[in-house]
């Protein structure tokens, strides 16, 4: 999907971005120059993040240098950086991965709770899910629950009623008949780690990562998760399962699927593509009606010789008027409550409120685990053939344990 926590779609390539503030390069920072590491998608991103650099310097006096790179290179080129002593003093890290580096992140409680950050103010989840044994990594800029976005006119033409939040996987699959009998599939799945596991976590309660963040790869419930998109698949539900992370929303951009899961961060984007009337609504509920929230947020690095600095900067970054703006922009759905109604203005689509409201209710963050990135690249690798029915999903979570650390 390429759809990676407020960052747009990446672009192939590396882009060795550093945007325009005349600051210095990571060796050299100062208390009023600082590099701020940041995932880039292309010259309209760099241009977007650079008026949030632009912010601290008019109001903090801090010259903040970004250097960027595609969602897909910037974890390897950023853990490079901060082993090797060239470390950015502003670090921007994803919920699902701050588990992986709490080795080189400064804690900021301490400098949350001196400076008098209002912590309160931040949605609970968004700042839940930048923890890790409770400790505060990274002030969150974006957040999210994991949602169902749907193709209106589709829903219409198969003479099917709109789904409310609350709707059922009954529900879901009796849409999935009566678009099938109109030549239309409902569902573009995905074997992503985020879109797929909150689907079956809304399923049936299965998850291969526990609430603790502890490994729990061959979870019987997330098994037969697999086996019910499989026979979505198999019963023409469902488009098949791909390797393309893009399949799922391309196949719903092109109208072949009437549904796929994804985050608010992507919700603007995709009405922007849309030739249809895109609606959103909760994922459908079975067992265990709930979905996975995720975000993005501003930490500080441990290598960094201006923490005190490099929080001020932060704290502007993630303001409310800062994050108001790239709300309206559909950048970010705000981790600032009060900065979440721009983007509900901006978004434009009946329900749409009352759809993430519903969905963040009953979400949970989903916690990270230091193998997290060797399982999402074994799942996207292997979890496609129990999609499709070519193993069955104990199989498949089997073959996925045996190549994660013990």
């Amino acid at each position: 999907m390429k759809r990676q926590l407020m960052a747009g779609a990446a672009m192939a390539g590396v882009l060795a971005l550093t945007a325009c503030s005349g600051g210095s390069a990571t060796g050299s920072q100062t208390a009023e120059s600082l590099v701020w590491s940041m995932w880039i998608a292309g010259q309209e991103d760099q241009a977007a993040w650079q008026t949030v650099a632009d912010e601290v310097k008019s109001s903090d006096k801090i010259d903040v240098t970004i250097q960027g790179a595609p969602f897909s290179d910037y974890w390897t080129k950023l853990r490079t950086q901060l082993s090797a002593g060239t470390a950015p003093c502003i670090v921007t890290v994803q919920s699902l991965r701050a588990a992986n580096y709490t080795d080189v992140l400064l804690p900021l409680d301490d400098l949350a709770k001196s400076s008098g950050t209002a912590l309160d103010e931040f949605d609970a989840t968004a700042l839940d899910a930048m923890k890790v044994d409770g400790k505060l990594y990274a002030l969150p800029y974006d957040t999210g629950p994991l949602v169902m976005f749907y193709n209106k006119d589709l829903f219409a033409e198969a003479g099917v009623a709109e789904p409310k939040p609350g709707w059922t996987v009954d529900d879901f699959e009796a849409a999935g008949e009566a678009l099938k009998s109109a030549g239309k599939q409902l569902y573009a799945p995905s074997a992503e780690d985020l879109y797929l596991e909150s689907m079956i976590l809304s399923y049936n309660g299965g998850r291969v990562v526990s609430e603790d963040g502890s490994l729990d790869v061959t979870n019987a419930k997330f098994a037969a998760g697999l086996e019910w998109i499989s026979g979505l698949v198999k019963d023409g539900y469902a488009t098949p399962a791909s390797a393309d992370s893009s399949a799922d929303d391309n196949a719903f951009i092109n109208g072949q699927a009437a549904t796929y899961v994804d985050g608010p961060w992507s919700l603007i984007n995709t009405k922007a593509k849309a030739t249809f009337d895109v609606g959103v609504v909760t994922l459908p509920a079975g067992s265990a009606p709930t979905t996975f929230s995720a975000g993005s947020g501003f930490g500080v690095s441990k290598e960094c010789k201006y923490p005190e600095q490099a929080y001020q900067a932060i704290t502007t970054m993630t303001s409310e008027d800062v994050l108001s703006t790239l709300g309206k922009e559909g950048r970010a759905f705000p981790a600032r409550t009060t900065a979440q109604g721009a983007w509900f203005d901006n978004a434009g689509i009946d329900g749409v409120e009352e759809s993430f409201a519903a969905a963040q209710d009953g979400s949970v963050p989903l916690p990270g685990n230091k193998n997290s990135d060797q399982l999402a690249q074994l799942m996207s690798q292997y979890a496609i053939q129990a999609m499709n029915g070519q193993q069955s999903g104990a199989e498949v979570l089997d073959q996925i344990s045996s190549q994660l650390p013990k």
